[in-house]
């Protein structure tokens, strides 16, 4: 529902939430029967993808949820075998985080199903124009940083 007096910048700002909200309804439907969820899933994605080990404040300021939340999902990960607690070299109270064997097959999963997705629903869109709106979404967000 687009308003003649809404400004281009809160379209896209409108626009980027609904695409979010899309995405992930039809990422956690496709996650649901391998027994896994975005949101833990996105977490097992950012450990992955950080260099070295990271500390819980690190992988919240990424993944951009609050401190308690992410407890929950890494206590969920950590019961499922997928992520230890380990010491963090030069401070004795910090623990890092990092994925087990176990987190490697689930990854590969993740990674095939938002794959698929991908494919099936944006291959059609011009990869010109593609390459262009990420690019725009990109200096968007960093204008919050």
């Amino acid at each position: 529902m687009e308003s003649d007096h809404e400004s281009p910048q809160l379209a896209l700002v409108r626009e980027s939430v609904l695409l979010g909200r899309k995405w992930r309804a039809a990422v956690d439907e496709r996650l649901r029967p391998h027994g896994l969820t975005l949101a833990r899933s996105t977490v097992l994605y950012w450990i992955d993808q950080l260099p070295g080990k990271v500390t819980q404040r690190e992988l919240a300021d990424t993944v951009g949820i609050e401190g308690p939340t992410l407890v929950r999902l890494l206590h969920a990960l950590e019961a499922q075998g997928l992520v230890e607690r380990v010491p963090m070299p030069g401070d004795r109270r910090a623990k890092g985080l990092r994925l087990t064997d176990a987190a490697q097959p689930v990854l590969a999963t993740l990674k095939s199903v938002i794959e698929t997705l991908s494919q099936e629903r944006l291959d059609q869109l011009d990869r010109r124009r593609l390459a262009s709106a990420t690019r725009l979404v990109r200096e968007a967000r960093a204008a919050f940083d």
